[in-house]
């Protein structure tokens, strides 16, 4: 599973009506490199993972096939998104797929009649962010890969009886257990990353503009870290500052990394110009925070008080991966927390590893007294501002209202989850910091309207 499996979960809370002011004009960031080319960037980035996933938000839904895919990338397009957030282990193929479709739309994002508004997209262009140093998944490779492994890993998996030593062939393998790619010499890091950006340049026209460490180095055995010394920041970033990886892709950026390792490598980055310039961090923020168990394995997330500071990880733009965007396989019969949770048990009960691994991280009084609040404080919001926004809205614009959230990742899988998402901007900006202390803490300030 990936950190985008969860990406959805909590889009079961979203109503089904479309708020008054969905379609808002998008927001951009520009971001330069050390020569001075810039882009801009949408403030919503679009996920893909579950575009193309079936079962995914009823039993029996099909697979989307290419014509439908396009039409929902089509849209986040014309409606101003230009950044789209994909991986080679994403369901469906999908990065293969986004290659094809930005290619054959090239031509198409140049005319103004093509978006929503003339002034959408000012780059006229489709940029494309993907991933690397993705772990060995072992629960589906049944072997330890070719080079060094840290030997916590291995004399973790010997005292399971996964590993016997010396062979390399794994058995009854727990799942969510996963051995570091980022782990050994540098040159065989460099090695597995450019194996992997070399098949997703590839997939994307040999075009990648952001390319993210997807994990920090690291070990997991039944989704839980193994306590070891990590690879040294500098030896990562050396790696990947080499000519033959740094050549495919634009920028640098990290996924999923603690903040001490974020700043290090922005300090490194300063100091030597040799290394390339992270960019990018995006790990998970969301109004229901992880417990002391994370998602998945490797998740790591930032806070409220975090994300409310101007200078927390100063020097890089933050794009948060959001729980919402769109439906979850929960989204039935309606949304409450209790059948949420319910759903979640069952998988639980049923013996899923993932969704075991899910509802000891979000299930937790503290984030049902946060589902509450924004139940009751929509409602509230909108009856005073004349508005029809949406729970899914209100979330999103929670995250995107905190002054460290240059950009959000979303999943929408459908048209309407795509206009109420981008509708969530405008209502980012109604929210203030009164607003977002009371969402997260129900503490009110004195002169606040806003209590329990």
């Amino acid at each position: 599973m990936t950190g985008w499996s969860i990406s959805l979960l909590f889009s079961a809370f979203a109503l089904s009506t479309f708020a008054s002011s969905t379609l808002h004009a998008m927001e951009y960031v520009e971001i330069c490199n050390r020569e001075n080319s810039c882009k801009k960037f949408s403030r919503l980035i679009m996920g893909t993972d579950h575009l193309k996933q079936s079962d995914w938000t009823y039993d029996g839904e099909p697979e989307k096939n290419d014509e439908e895919v396009y039409k929902i990338l089509d849209e986040s397009a014309r409606l101003g998104i230009n950044l789209f957030d994909t991986a080679p282990i994403y369901v469906g193929s999908v990065e293969n797929r986004l290659g094809r479709w930005r290619a054959s739309r090239r031509d198409l994002v140049l005319k103004n009649n093509f978006y929503a508004s003339a002034d959408l997209n000012p780059d006229r262009k489709l940029y494309a962010l993907s991933k690397g140093g993705f772990p060995f998944d072992l629960y589906y490779a049944k072997h330890l890969a070719p080079g060094t492994h840290s030997e916590r890993l291995q004399e973790e998996l010997q005292r399971l009886g996964v590993l016997t030593s010396p062979t390399t062939s794994l058995n009854n393998v727990p799942p969510g257990t996963y051995a570091s790619r980022l782990y050994g010499s540098g040159e065989q890091i460099k090695q597995r990353v450019l194996e992997e950006i070399t098949n997703s340049s590839s997939q994307l026209n040999e075009d990648i503009t952001i390319y993210l460490m997807h994990r920090d180095d690291g070990d997991f055995v039944g989704f839980q870290p193994l306590e070891r010394e990590q690879t040294p920041v500098r030896n990562l970033m050396e790696a990947l500052s080499a000519p033959e990886i740094s050549g495919k892709y634009w920028m640098l950026g990290w996924s999923n990394w603690k903040t001490d390792r974020v700043n290090e490598s922005i300090d490194l980055a300063g100091e030597n110009p040799a290394l390339a310039k992270p960019a990018f961090n995006s790990p998970y923020f969301s109004l229901f925070e992880m417990s002391s168990r994370s998602i998945h394995a490797g998740g790591i997330q930032v806070t409220h008080q975090e994300m409310m500071d101007p200078n927390f990880q100063k020097g890089i733009k933050l794009s948060p991966y959001s729980p919402l965007g769109g439906f979850s396989i929960l989204d039935k019969p309606e949304p409450r927390w209790e059948n949420t949770k319910k759903a979640a048990k069952k998988k639980y009960d049923e013996g899923d590893a993932y969704w075991q691994n899910v509802f000891r991280a979000i299930f937790t009084k503290a984030n049902e007294a946060r589902w509450k609040r924004v139940v009751k404080f929509t409602g509230e919001f909108n009856a005073k501002h004349g508005t029809t926004y949406t729970i899914d809205q209100m979330i999103n614009a929670y995250a995107l209202a905190h002054p460290r959230t240059d950009f959000l990742t979303v999943g929408p899988i459908t048209l309407e989850q795509l206009r109420r998402t981008v509708g969530s901007l405008k209502l980012a900006r109604m929210l203030t910091p009164k607003d977002l202390e009371y969402l997260y803490s129900g503490v009110p300030s004195s002169s606040s309207e806003w209590t329990e």
